[in-house]
């Protein structure tokens, strides 16, 4: 026996229903309420099977295919989409963790780690430690920076200060007479002479640092002290070279001792001749 025709009424209003579900599938946010277009056409398409079991069926089982479709659509764009969201909130939350982290060091710690890998000649503040020694083809790798509270005004009027210390390794790095070293200790000094005129150089200083090495300050930056008469300020830098550096975060305390002395006729004056010995723990 030939079907009857199929009643199309409620199987075209669950294809109608479908194909909107199906092409607001692909649009954010949209695509839940296409899910639920998917849903009443789904019933829809399914009550239309049942009225035509006898009859005709194919804008029935076309509205509910597409139904079908449309919804897994919709679920399949929801997970991509809530996958690159969180993908994009993890991104930004690392982001703003970082920035946190760096932001809390240089403040409350005062110290500064980071990378150059730049020739050292082109450094505005290391330049000096390559220039007058010889070491052109020297390469900045890293330094690191410690904010430093030493100070010392027990002898002779002469009041001096360290304030910084600064870490830098260093590659291919050879002076004048050939020696190599891995790295510096750069070391900030303050000194005031309030009362007669001395001499002292901190920056030929003997350095002992806690990885075992012992070096000597004969690298020339500036020179800012030696003969120092009464009543003078000055500060600047000594760099002290490190034969053997791995990393900026190895060096965690520096020894540095260096003599000063002033002139004086008087020969039991044990006074005139003073060593300064102190440790900098860089933490």
């Amino acid at each position: 026996m030939e079907k009857k025709k199929e009643s199309i009424v409620l199987a075209l209003i669950a294809l109608i229903i479908g194909i909107l579900a199906l092409i607001l599938s692909w649009v954010p946010i949209v695509n839940n309420f296409a899910a639920i277009l998917a849903v009443i056409s789904f019933i829809l398409a399914v009550i239309a099977l049942i009225i035509n079991r006898k009859n005709k069926k194919t804008l029935s089982i076309v509205g509910l295919v597409i139904s079908i479709v449309a919804f897994i659509i919709v679920l399949a764009t929801q997970a991509f989409y809530a996958k690159t969201l969180n993908d994009s909130f993890k991104s930004s939350e690392n982001s703003s963790k970082v920035e946190k982290t760096s932001g809390k060091a240089s403040v409350s710690e005062s110290k500064e780690s980071k990378k150059s890998d730049s020739n050292l000649l082109i450094d505005s503040q290391y330049k000096q430690i390559a220039d007058k020694n010889g070491a052109d083809s020297a390469v900045l790798v890293a330094t690191k920076s410690y904010s430093a509270n030493w100070s010392d005004n027990s002898w002779a009027g002469l009041n001096i200060s360290v304030d910084k210390v600064d870490i830098i390794k260093v590659s291919g790095y050879k002076d004048y007479s050939d020696d190599e070293y891995q790295g510096f200790a750069v070391v900030h000094y303050n000194i005031d002479n309030t009362q007669q005129d001395v001499t002292a150089y901190p920056e030929q200083a003997d350095v002992s640092t806690n990885t075992g090495l012992q070096t000597s300050g004969n690298y020339e930056m500036e020179h800012f002290a030696g003969d120092l008469m009464k009543g003078t300020k000055t500060s600047g830098y000594a760099a002290y070279p490190l034969k053997e550096l791995n990393d900026v975060n190895d060096i965690k305390s520096l020894r540095i001792n260096f003599r000063a002395s002033y002139e004086t006729d008087d020969y039991d004056d044990d006074n005139s001749n003073h060593t300064y010995d102190f440790t900098l723990n860089l933490n």
